[in-house]
């Protein structure tokens, strides 16, 4: 359980952090996509070689 929670905390930072730069103009549509899936990569690739380890 407490695993999900983080992963849910996880993605709803990175939502925010999303929210924030697009309120700031600092994105567009595409480039909003492109920037979420690549921090959630990230963060899934950082978690799960943490498992490994």
């Amino acid at each position: 359980m407490k695993g999900n929670v983080s992963k849910e905390q996880y993605v709803l930072s990175v939502i925010q952090k999303a929210y924030d730069k697009g309120q700031q103009g600092d994105m567009n549509t595409d480039k909003m996509i492109d920037w979420l899936k690549q921090e959630l990569q990230t963060g899934y690739s950082l978690t799960q070689s943490r498992k490994a380890l």
